[in-house]
């Protein structure tokens, strides 16, 4: 079985299994008062996406990341991501941390955000190994009471590799 035809076959599982689960409604814990200036390490937030590569030849994306630390403000999160990508010739790993800005709280109905950070890049078929910075942009849309959905940009390698990511994420503060 080729490489092309293992990534389908990935491909056509997990659209199988998309369809078949269904989604629980999740209820994240109430936000209770943060101290300012302070550091608080919890599952802020999470989020899974998909979407494309188009750096050179387009190839298939999909990933997840995990808000896990707020720095200062509810608004400065530390966000761990990893991102698995595919074309018919290679595939690739790329592990990332990045602090991530939001520019509204997250009961906003739209909060758009940017970060930076460093990214770990595996690329099995030509053996590279890199480390380099990572920019993201987007923006989260309300969707339900406890989930929004994601837009975002992801800039690899100094802005060399470009990453267009569409997905749903957990809002952080639940409902009222």
């Amino acid at each position: 079985m080729t490489r092309r035809s293992r990534l389908a076959l990935l491909v056509a599982g997990l659209a199988c299994a998309a369809v078949a689960a269904r989604a629980q409604e999740f209820q994240p814990p109430a936000a209770g008062p943060s101290s300012a200036g302070g550091l608080k390490v919890d599952l802020v937030g999470f989020s899974s996406r998909g979407g494309v590569d188009v750096s050179g030849g387009t190839s298939l994306v999909l990933g997840s990341a995990f808000d896990v630390v707020e720095l200062w403000s509810p608004n400065v999160r530390v966000r761990p991501s990893f991102e698995f990508s595919g074309s018919g010739t290679s595939t690739a790993l790329h592990l990332a941390v990045e602090v991530v800005y939001r520019f509204q709280p997250d009961r906003a109905p739209a909060i758009p955000y940017v970060g930076l950070g460093l990214g770990y890049w595996n690329k099995e078929g030509g053996g590279e190994e890199r480390v380099w910075p990572t920019v993201a942009m987007g923006f989260e849309l309300a969707f339900r009471p406890s989930f929004n959905w994601l837009l975002e940009y992801h800039a690899l390698d100094r802005l060399g590799r470009h990453r267009f990511l569409v997905g749903l994420s957990t809002r952080g503060g639940g409902p009222d």
